[in-house]
Protein backbone atom coordinates (compact mmCIF):
# COMPACT_ATOMS: atom_id res chain seq x y z
CA UNK A 1 0.00 0.00 0.00
CA UNK A 2 1.02 3.33 -0.71
CA UNK A 3 1.37 6.05 1.92
CA UNK A 4 1.68 9.47 1.43
CA UNK A 5 -1.01 12.41 2.12
CA UNK A 6 -4.40 11.92 1.25
CA UNK A 7 -5.56 14.16 -1.80
CA UNK A 8 -7.71 17.42 -1.72
CA UNK A 9 -11.23 15.93 -0.16
CA UNK A 10 -10.01 12.45 0.47
CA UNK A 11 -9.87 11.26 3.78
CA UNK A 12 -8.00 8.64 5.42
CA UNK A 13 -9.36 4.95 5.76
CA UNK A 14 -8.80 3.69 9.56
CA UNK A 15 -7.73 0.97 7.92
CA UNK A 16 -4.77 2.80 6.97
CA UNK A 17 -4.18 4.70 9.95
CA UNK A 18 -4.02 1.56 11.15
CA UNK A 19 -1.44 0.78 9.05
CA UNK A 20 0.32 3.29 9.90
CA UNK A 21 0.47 2.71 13.14
CA UNK A 22 1.42 -1.54 12.76
CA UNK A 23 4.29 -1.02 11.17
CA UNK A 24 6.60 1.60 13.73
CA UNK A 25 5.90 4.60 12.16
CA UNK A 26 4.41 6.23 15.42
CA UNK A 27 6.63 5.94 17.68
CA UNK A 28 9.75 7.05 16.04
CA UNK A 29 7.43 10.21 15.21
CA UNK A 30 6.85 11.48 18.20
CA UNK A 31 10.15 10.52 19.64
CA UNK A 32 11.87 12.85 16.99
CA UNK A 33 8.93 15.39 18.26
CA UNK A 34 10.23 15.03 21.06
CA UNK A 35 13.15 15.75 20.81
CA UNK A 36 12.57 18.28 18.21
CA UNK A 37 10.98 20.04 21.53
CA UNK A 38 13.66 20.01 23.74
CA UNK A 39 16.06 20.84 21.19
CA UNK A 40 13.88 24.59 20.39
CA UNK A 41 13.86 24.51 24.30
CA UNK A 42 17.32 24.97 24.68
CA UNK A 43 18.01 27.40 22.30
CA UNK A 44 15.43 29.40 23.46
CA UNK A 45 16.80 29.47 27.02
CA UNK A 46 20.26 30.02 25.89
CA UNK A 47 19.24 33.03 24.01
CA UNK A 48 17.11 34.20 26.95
CA UNK A 49 13.99 33.80 25.21
CA UNK A 50 12.46 30.89 27.55
CA UNK A 51 12.19 33.84 30.64
CA UNK A 52 10.85 36.50 28.72
CA UNK A 53 7.93 33.41 27.08
CA UNK A 54 6.98 32.86 31.02
CA UNK A 55 6.76 36.39 31.89
CA UNK A 56 4.51 36.96 29.15
CA UNK A 57 2.31 33.95 30.41
CA UNK A 58 2.53 35.12 34.16
CA UNK A 59 3.18 38.87 34.06
CA UNK A 60 4.14 40.07 37.31
CA UNK A 61 2.80 43.98 37.60
CA UNK A 62 5.58 46.17 37.92
CA UNK A 63 5.42 49.96 39.25
CA UNK A 64 3.91 52.39 37.16
CA UNK A 65 6.75 54.70 35.53
CA UNK A 66 5.03 58.25 34.63
CA UNK A 67 6.20 60.49 32.17
CA UNK A 68 9.62 62.61 33.50
CA UNK A 69 9.31 64.29 36.27
CA UNK A 70 11.28 66.86 38.42
CA UNK A 71 14.51 66.49 38.36
CA UNK A 72 15.17 64.99 34.98
CA UNK A 73 13.87 60.93 36.33
CA UNK A 74 10.60 59.38 36.19
CA UNK A 75 8.43 59.52 39.08
CA UNK A 76 7.33 56.15 40.46
CA UNK A 77 3.92 55.33 41.44
CA UNK A 78 3.29 52.20 43.71
CA UNK A 79 -0.29 50.89 43.30
CA UNK A 80 -2.54 47.72 44.49
CA UNK A 81 -5.66 46.71 43.90
CA UNK A 82 -8.62 47.25 46.50
CA UNK A 83 -9.63 44.33 48.52
CA UNK A 84 -12.15 45.47 51.08
CA UNK A 85 -14.97 45.89 48.03
CA UNK A 86 -15.25 49.68 49.38
CA UNK A 87 -15.91 48.21 52.60
CA UNK A 88 -12.53 49.50 54.71
CA UNK A 89 -10.19 51.85 54.47
CA UNK A 90 -7.08 50.83 52.57
CA UNK A 91 -3.84 52.41 50.96
CA UNK A 92 -4.38 52.39 47.18
CA UNK A 93 -1.06 54.14 45.95
CA UNK A 94 1.84 55.89 46.79
CA UNK A 95 4.33 58.27 44.38
CA UNK A 96 7.61 58.73 44.66
CA UNK A 97 10.00 61.44 43.35
CA UNK A 98 13.96 59.79 42.57
CA UNK A 99 15.05 62.69 40.59
CA UNK A 100 14.01 65.17 44.40
CA UNK A 101 15.40 62.75 46.69
CA UNK A 102 12.76 60.10 46.90
CA UNK A 103 10.04 62.93 47.81
CA UNK A 104 6.91 61.17 48.86
CA UNK A 105 5.06 62.90 47.09
CA UNK A 106 1.73 61.49 47.25
CA UNK A 107 -0.39 58.49 48.92
CA UNK A 108 -3.90 57.44 48.30
CA UNK A 109 -6.65 55.58 50.39
CA UNK A 110 -9.53 54.24 49.14
CA UNK A 111 -12.31 55.78 51.60
CA UNK A 112 -16.14 54.26 52.61
CA UNK A 113 -18.55 56.99 50.93
CA UNK A 114 -15.44 59.07 49.49
CA UNK A 115 -13.84 57.09 47.13
CA UNK A 116 -9.66 57.49 46.38
CA UNK A 117 -8.59 60.08 48.48
CA UNK A 118 -5.11 62.41 48.63
CA UNK A 119 -3.70 62.07 52.24
CA UNK A 120 -0.57 64.22 51.25
CA UNK A 121 -0.88 68.11 50.00
CA UNK A 122 0.70 68.22 46.85
CA UNK A 123 -0.35 69.79 43.25
CA UNK A 124 -0.95 67.52 40.21
CA UNK A 125 2.20 65.61 39.13
CA UNK A 126 1.79 67.59 35.80
CA UNK A 127 2.58 70.49 37.82
CA UNK A 128 5.31 69.39 39.74
CA UNK A 129 8.66 70.33 37.01
CA UNK A 130 7.63 73.58 37.33
CA UNK A 131 7.33 74.13 40.85
CA UNK A 132 10.23 72.14 41.69
CA UNK A 133 12.52 73.37 38.74
CA UNK A 134 15.79 73.81 40.63
CA UNK A 135 15.47 77.66 40.24
CA UNK A 136 14.05 81.09 42.61
CA UNK A 137 12.31 80.10 45.41
CA UNK A 138 13.31 75.91 44.78
CA UNK A 139 17.12 76.77 44.66
CA UNK A 140 18.54 74.45 46.21
CA UNK A 141 15.60 71.70 46.63
CA UNK A 142 13.94 74.27 49.06
CA UNK A 143 10.35 73.97 47.09
CA UNK A 144 10.60 69.98 47.76
CA UNK A 145 10.31 70.73 51.74
CA UNK A 146 6.72 72.58 50.77
CA UNK A 147 4.88 69.16 48.95
CA UNK A 148 4.33 65.76 49.21
CA UNK A 149 6.96 64.11 51.94
CA UNK A 150 10.57 65.41 51.99
CA UNK A 151 13.70 63.08 53.14
CA UNK A 152 15.76 65.22 55.11
CA UNK A 153 19.65 64.25 54.99
CA UNK A 154 22.24 64.02 56.03
CA UNK A 155 20.67 66.39 58.78
CA UNK A 156 16.62 66.83 59.77
CA UNK A 157 15.81 70.21 60.13
CA UNK A 158 17.71 73.27 59.98
CA UNK A 159 21.05 74.70 60.67
CA UNK A 160 22.74 77.85 61.27
CA UNK A 161 26.22 78.99 60.06
CA UNK A 162 28.32 82.32 59.16
CA UNK A 163 28.76 83.22 55.27
CA UNK A 164 31.37 81.90 53.56
CA UNK A 165 33.09 83.37 50.34
CA UNK A 166 30.74 81.45 48.13
CA UNK A 167 27.55 83.55 47.44
CA UNK A 168 24.41 82.21 49.15
CA UNK A 169 26.58 79.45 51.28
CA UNK A 170 27.17 78.94 54.70
CA UNK A 171 29.41 77.29 57.22
CA UNK A 172 29.73 75.60 61.17
CA UNK A 173 32.37 73.21 62.94
CA UNK A 174 32.16 69.74 64.17
CA UNK A 175 34.95 68.50 66.40
CA UNK A 176 36.79 71.24 64.81
CA UNK A 177 36.50 70.47 61.05
CA UNK A 178 34.17 72.72 58.71
CA UNK A 179 30.84 71.90 57.72
CA UNK A 180 29.01 73.84 54.66
CA UNK A 181 25.94 74.10 53.29
CA UNK A 182 23.57 76.36 51.13
CA UNK A 183 21.36 79.22 52.90
CA UNK A 184 17.79 79.07 52.73
CA UNK A 185 17.23 82.57 50.89
CA UNK A 186 19.52 84.76 50.47
CA UNK A 187 20.74 86.86 53.26
CA UNK A 188 19.84 84.39 55.74
CA UNK A 189 21.80 82.40 58.40
CA UNK A 190 20.10 79.06 58.45
CA UNK A 191 20.25 76.18 55.89
CA UNK A 192 17.73 74.34 53.64
CA UNK A 193 16.54 71.22 55.78
CA UNK A 194 19.38 68.61 54.03
CA UNK A 195 21.61 68.30 50.84
CA UNK A 196 19.00 65.18 49.36
CA UNK A 197 16.33 67.68 48.88
CA UNK A 198 17.23 68.02 44.74
CA UNK A 199 19.29 64.89 44.38
CA UNK A 200 18.52 62.37 41.85
CA UNK A 201 18.76 59.11 42.58
CA UNK A 202 21.70 56.65 40.63
CA UNK A 203 19.70 53.14 40.74
CA UNK A 204 15.82 52.33 40.96
CA UNK A 205 14.31 49.11 41.40
CA UNK A 206 10.66 47.91 41.95
CA UNK A 207 9.44 44.93 42.78
CA UNK A 208 6.22 43.35 43.75
CA UNK A 209 4.60 42.09 47.37
CA UNK A 210 2.08 39.69 47.87
CA UNK A 211 0.14 42.32 48.97
CA UNK A 212 1.44 45.57 47.06
CA UNK A 213 4.70 47.01 45.73
CA UNK A 214 7.88 47.95 47.15
CA UNK A 215 10.80 50.43 45.30
CA UNK A 216 14.31 50.82 46.69
CA UNK A 217 16.51 54.00 45.40
CA UNK A 218 20.43 54.67 46.02
CA UNK A 219 22.04 57.37 45.77
CA UNK A 220 25.91 57.45 45.46
CA UNK A 221 25.59 61.32 47.13
CA UNK A 222 29.52 60.95 47.99
CA UNK A 223 30.40 64.57 49.78
CA UNK A 224 27.67 66.62 48.94
CA UNK A 225 30.18 68.20 46.52
CA UNK A 226 32.15 68.40 48.63
CA UNK A 227 30.21 70.21 51.69
CA UNK A 228 30.11 66.82 53.89
CA UNK A 229 33.35 65.24 55.71
CA UNK A 230 33.29 62.00 54.12
CA UNK A 231 31.15 60.20 51.37
CA UNK A 232 27.99 58.36 51.88
CA UNK A 233 25.71 56.02 50.15
CA UNK A 234 21.77 56.46 50.58
CA UNK A 235 19.29 54.20 49.96
CA UNK A 236 15.77 54.90 50.52
CA UNK A 237 13.05 51.85 50.23
CA UNK A 238 9.30 52.11 50.55
CA UNK A 239 6.60 49.08 50.81
CA UNK A 240 3.11 49.57 50.29
CA UNK A 241 0.45 47.25 51.28
CA UNK A 242 -2.79 47.64 52.52
CA UNK A 243 -2.95 49.69 55.85
CA UNK A 244 0.77 50.21 55.76
CA UNK A 245 3.63 52.34 53.77
CA UNK A 246 7.01 51.20 55.17
CA UNK A 247 9.42 53.97 54.91
CA UNK A 248 13.41 53.12 55.14
CA UNK A 249 16.28 55.47 54.79
CA UNK A 250 19.90 53.91 55.14
CA UNK A 251 22.92 56.04 55.14
CA UNK A 252 26.45 54.58 54.90
CA UNK A 253 29.54 56.30 55.73
CA UNK A 254 31.71 55.25 52.53
CA UNK A 255 34.62 57.30 53.00
CA UNK A 256 37.97 57.23 55.75
CA UNK A 257 36.96 59.59 58.44
CA UNK A 258 33.69 59.84 60.96
CA UNK A 259 30.92 61.85 59.49
CA UNK A 260 28.01 63.31 61.64
CA UNK A 261 24.68 62.55 60.33
CA UNK A 262 21.02 62.67 60.69
CA UNK A 263 17.79 61.89 59.01
CA UNK A 264 14.08 62.64 58.91
CA UNK A 265 11.14 63.36 57.05
CA UNK A 266 8.78 66.66 56.45
CA UNK A 267 4.94 65.47 55.00
CA UNK A 268 2.49 67.31 54.94
CA UNK A 269 -1.20 65.52 55.66
CA UNK A 270 -4.35 66.68 54.45
CA UNK A 271 -7.12 67.30 56.44
CA UNK A 272 -9.52 65.99 53.28
CA UNK A 273 -13.01 67.38 54.74
CA UNK A 274 -11.35 70.72 55.54
CA UNK A 275 -13.15 70.59 58.50
CA UNK A 276 -9.75 71.43 60.27
CA UNK A 277 -11.51 72.61 63.70
CA UNK A 278 -12.71 68.94 64.46
CA UNK A 279 -9.54 66.94 63.55
CA UNK A 280 -7.56 65.31 66.16
CA UNK A 281 -4.04 65.28 66.78
CA UNK A 282 -2.37 63.27 69.52
CA UNK A 283 1.18 63.29 70.12
CA UNK A 284 2.81 61.36 72.36
CA UNK A 285 4.45 63.71 74.50
CA UNK A 286 4.62 66.26 76.91
CA UNK A 287 7.89 68.14 76.65
CA UNK A 288 9.05 70.42 73.10
CA UNK A 289 12.34 72.20 72.41
CA UNK A 290 12.03 75.87 73.79
CA UNK A 291 12.82 78.20 70.86
CA UNK A 292 13.79 82.28 71.79
CA UNK A 293 11.13 84.39 70.78
CA UNK A 294 13.57 86.79 69.33
CA UNK A 295 16.21 84.48 67.09
CA UNK A 296 13.65 81.69 66.86
CA UNK A 297 16.41 79.31 67.63
CA UNK A 298 16.58 76.27 69.55
CA UNK A 299 18.05 77.71 73.54
CA UNK A 300 19.09 73.98 74.63
CA UNK A 301 16.37 73.26 76.86
CA UNK A 302 13.23 71.37 77.31
CA UNK A 303 9.84 72.76 78.46
CA UNK A 304 6.95 70.86 79.76
CA UNK A 305 3.61 71.53 77.89
CA UNK A 306 1.35 69.37 80.37
CA UNK A 307 -2.14 70.71 80.44
CA UNK A 308 -1.31 73.64 78.16
CA UNK A 309 -2.34 74.52 74.31
CA UNK A 310 0.48 72.91 72.90
CA UNK A 311 -0.34 69.10 74.72
CA UNK A 312 -1.28 66.61 72.39
CA UNK A 313 -0.73 63.42 74.35
CA UNK A 314 -4.17 63.11 75.41
CA UNK A 315 -5.34 59.72 74.35
CA UNK A 316 -7.73 59.91 71.36
CA UNK A 317 -6.53 63.26 70.17
CA UNK A 318 -7.26 66.92 70.80
CA UNK A 319 -9.28 68.64 68.54
CA UNK A 320 -7.04 71.35 66.41
CA UNK A 321 -10.28 73.76 66.98
CA UNK A 322 -8.51 77.41 66.08
CA UNK A 323 -5.20 76.63 67.53
CA UNK A 324 -1.97 76.69 65.57
CA UNK A 325 0.85 74.34 66.44
CA UNK A 326 4.49 74.96 65.37
CA UNK A 327 7.24 72.88 68.13
CA UNK A 328 9.09 69.95 67.87
CA UNK A 329 7.99 67.36 70.57
CA UNK A 330 10.81 65.72 72.38
CA UNK A 331 11.39 62.83 75.17
CA UNK A 332 8.60 60.55 72.97
CA UNK A 333 6.45 58.32 74.79
CA UNK A 334 6.25 54.50 74.13
CA UNK A 335 2.99 53.25 74.40
CA UNK A 336 1.99 49.81 76.30
CA UNK A 337 2.65 47.42 73.33
CA UNK A 338 4.73 49.69 71.02
CA UNK A 339 6.71 52.15 70.34
CA UNK A 340 5.95 56.12 70.27
CA UNK A 341 2.71 56.55 68.11
CA UNK A 342 1.82 60.23 66.37
CA UNK A 343 -1.96 60.58 64.84
CA UNK A 344 -4.09 62.89 62.85
CA UNK A 345 -8.00 61.64 62.38
CA UNK A 346 -10.27 63.37 60.04
CA UNK A 347 -13.74 62.41 61.90
CA UNK A 348 -15.69 63.49 59.12
CA UNK A 349 -14.07 60.98 56.52
CA UNK A 350 -14.12 57.99 59.48
CA UNK A 351 -10.15 57.61 59.21
CA UNK A 352 -6.76 57.76 61.39
CA UNK A 353 -3.51 57.92 59.95
CA UNK A 354 -0.71 57.19 62.49
CA UNK A 355 3.05 57.45 62.29
CA UNK A 356 5.03 55.21 63.67
CA UNK A 357 9.00 55.23 64.17
CA UNK A 358 10.30 51.57 64.02
CA UNK A 359 14.05 52.35 64.72
CA UNK A 360 15.72 54.12 68.23
CA UNK A 361 17.02 56.74 66.54
CA UNK A 362 14.20 58.24 65.82
CA UNK A 363 13.83 60.94 69.70
CA UNK A 364 11.67 63.91 68.67
CA UNK A 365 8.48 65.11 66.03
CA UNK A 366 8.54 68.60 64.57
CA UNK A 367 4.73 69.20 64.47
CA UNK A 368 3.43 72.19 62.17
CA UNK A 369 -0.10 72.97 62.07
CA UNK A 370 -1.26 76.51 60.39
CA UNK A 371 -4.66 77.89 62.17
CA UNK A 372 -6.15 78.44 58.30
CA UNK A 373 -5.04 75.07 56.50
CA UNK A 374 -6.02 72.05 56.23
CA UNK A 375 -2.93 69.98 56.63
CA UNK A 376 -0.58 69.06 59.56
CA UNK A 377 2.86 67.88 59.46
CA UNK A 378 4.02 65.31 61.45
CA UNK A 379 8.17 65.21 61.09
CA UNK A 380 10.14 62.03 62.55
CA UNK A 381 13.42 63.41 63.11
CA UNK A 382 16.79 61.93 64.39
CA UNK A 383 17.98 65.57 65.34
CA UNK A 384 16.87 68.51 66.62
CA UNK A 385 17.22 72.44 65.11
CA UNK A 386 20.19 73.49 64.85
CA UNK A 387 22.19 70.85 66.15
CA UNK A 388 25.48 72.22 65.96
CA UNK A 389 24.65 75.78 66.96
CA UNK A 390 26.40 76.70 70.51
CA UNK A 391 23.17 76.54 72.33
CA UNK A 392 23.57 72.51 72.84
CA UNK A 393 26.31 70.87 74.92
CA UNK A 394 27.26 69.03 71.77
CA UNK A 395 25.99 67.43 68.66
CA UNK A 396 25.06 64.51 70.06
CA UNK A 397 22.86 65.48 72.94
CA UNK A 398 20.79 67.16 69.61
CA UNK A 399 20.51 63.83 68.27
CA UNK A 400 23.20 63.97 65.25
CA UNK A 401 24.93 60.75 65.23
CA UNK A 402 28.93 60.18 64.64
CA UNK A 403 29.26 57.05 61.54
CA UNK A 404 32.80 55.66 61.80
CA UNK A 405 34.15 54.73 58.25
CA UNK A 406 31.85 51.94 56.84
CA UNK A 407 29.39 52.36 59.48
CA UNK A 408 25.12 53.00 58.77
CA UNK A 409 22.58 54.65 60.13
CA UNK A 410 19.05 53.24 60.05
CA UNK A 411 15.91 55.12 60.32
CA UNK A 412 12.15 53.56 59.71
CA UNK A 413 8.98 55.06 59.68
CA UNK A 414 5.37 53.21 59.65
CA UNK A 415 2.44 55.36 57.99
CA UNK A 416 -0.49 53.14 58.81
CA UNK A 417 -4.23 53.60 57.96
CA UNK A 418 -7.32 52.95 59.74
CA UNK A 419 -10.86 53.93 60.66
CA UNK A 420 -11.73 55.65 63.23
CA UNK A 421 -12.71 52.86 66.48
CA UNK A 422 -10.61 50.49 65.12
CA UNK A 423 -7.52 50.11 67.23
CA UNK A 424 -4.38 51.17 65.77
CA UNK A 425 -2.55 48.10 64.26
CA UNK A 426 0.95 48.10 66.33
CA UNK A 427 4.34 47.50 65.08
Amino acid sequence: MKLGRPQTGQRTSSSEGQHFSTRGWLTPSLVGLLCAALLAAAYERGHGNLEKLKTRVNPQPPAEVMPTGPGGQDPIRLSRSATSIGKGVELISATFLPGRGMNVFQVTALIPGHGEVSLLVSPLLASASGLLNGQDDDANGSASTTVGGAVLLPWAQRLSGTSTSTQGMLSTNWNGKRLSFPAENSGSNMSVEGLLLARAADTVKSDVLPDGQSVVAVFHAGDFSGNWLSTVDVTVEAQLTAHDLDLTVTAQNTGQQPAPFGVGWHPFFAIPSGDRSNALLSVPSQTIMEVSKQSGKPTGRMVSVAGKDDDLSKQGGTKLGLTAIGATYTNLLSGVASGPVAELSDPSYNYRLSVIPLTPDITSMRVIAPADKPWVSIGPNTNLDDPFGPEWDSPENAGMITLAPGATLRWKVRLEISQLGASTITP
